[in-house]
This record gives structure tokens, sequence and C-alpha cells, in this order.
């Protein structure tokens, strides 16, 4: 049932960021018109990089804490929203079980949702401007960086409502995307390095240690996040 639940209500939400991203790629293209053809690997390059941004907002869209969770029905329902967290808070289930399931089936949709953009974005770009290696390799740093965008709009989750958990997560993600464009965010904490100054597009190899920090800095808001919830009085 938890994980019915989860799917159920988020299932409208990953359909309309993968339908969103599909019609802005595709305006995107068409807006390159003849420069698509003319500069293939700026343009396949820049491509990716507005993937990265849709694939962040997206996730952060996704992410939840599992105990103020949402209805099922798509749009705005602040009724049914109250009504599905009171019945979600009186399952016989713990606390950690619900926030787990909660997670693992809104990072599994999250990386559906990444796939698939990448998937897009490489069918709208003609076959001699992509370099299969650097579409692979560009993937796990997109998904890395993703996972710590949900992980952070997971956390604040547990003490913000909707509204302010997407603000607030999209506020964040900013601030350290720009700190790290401008060379002022710890190369330890920089979880922006695979998609910017060592992307497989620039070096070529895959940054695993910028994966490596993404995934770890994941870890330990999920562990904030799961502290908080077993501890706050809901």
């Amino acid at each position: 049932m938890l994980w019915l639940k989860a799917w159920f209500e988020t299932r409208w939400r990953l359909l309309f960021m993968l339908l969103i991203g599909v019609l802005i790629l595709a305006l995107f293209v068409e807006v390159l018109g003849s420069a698509r053809a003319a500069h293939p690997q700026q343009a396949f390059s820049m491509l990716l990089r507005l993937t990265v941004l849709l694939s962040l907002t997206g996730t952060i869209m996704l992410a939840g804490s599992g105990i103020e969770t949402a209805s099922p029905r798509p749009g705005p329902a602040d009724k049914g929203s109250e009504r599905s967290s009171l019945f979600t808070l009186s399952l016989p289930v713990t606390r950690t079980r619900l926030f787990a399931v909660r997670t693992v089936s809104g990072v599994l949709e999250s990386i559906v949702l990444v796939v698939l953009l990448g998937v897009v974005a490489w069918l709208l770009m003609p076959r001699h401007a992509v370099n299969a290696y650097e579409t692979v390799a560009y993937l796990p740093a997109i998904l890395s960086s993703s996972l710590a965008a949900y992980a952070i709009s997971a956390c604040l989750s547990t003490f913000c409502d909707e509204g302010w958990r997407i603000r607030g997560s999209g506020l964040v993600v900013v601030v350290l995307f720009m700190l790290a464009a401008a060379g002022k965010l710890p190369r330890s904490i920089n979880i922006f390095r695979g998609i910017g100054a060592t992307s497989p597009l620039v070096a070529p190899q895959i940054p695993w240690m910028t994966i490596a920090t993404a995934c770890i800095l994941a870890l330990l808001f999920f562990g904030a996040a799961l502290m908080i919830i077993q501890r706050r009085d809901y």
C-alpha cells in the first residue's frame, strides 16, 4: 500500500514535469534553427545544460518527506491534502519505513525523469553532433546533482509546507550554483563540477569524485530529514 500510495501522489507531477521538459527542449531546438546545424557540438552542449536545469527542477518537484503527503488528485486540493496526511499518519508503519518508501520511490521517479529527458535531448540533435561517450558519461553527473537537490528538498519538506519547500529548495540550489560558477564554493561540497568545469563535455573522463561528493551530501540530507521526522510531533 505504501508504494502504491507514493505512486498515486507523485504520478501527476512526474507526468507534468516530463511533458513540460519535452516541450521546452523541443522549443529550444526550434529556436536554435540553423545554428544547430552550423555549430552542432555547441548546440548539443547547451541542450544538455538545459536538461540539467529541467532535471534539478523536476527532482525538487518530486521530493517529499513521506509524512505530510499530498492528495493523489491533480491540481490544488487543500482539503484532500490534509486528509491524505492524516491517513498516512494513521497507517500502522514506522516513520522510518514510511520515509524510506517515499524516498526510494521518489528517487526512482527522478531517475526515470532524468533519463527520459536525456534521451529526448539526444534524439533532438543530429546524429553526427552527438558523441556517445559524452552523452553516457554526462548522465551520472546529472543524476548525482539531481539526487543532491532531491535530498535538500526532502529535508526542507520535514519542516516546511509545500510552497515554502519548493521556494526554499530552488533558492538553495540557485545560490549553490551561483557560488560554484563564481568559484567561491569549496570543491569538497561543489556538486556542480560534474556538469560544469569537469563535465565530460570539457574533461575526457567521468568526474567520479564530484559524483561521490553529491551522493555523500544527499545521504547527509536524507539522514537529517530522517532525524527530524522521528523527533518531530506531527
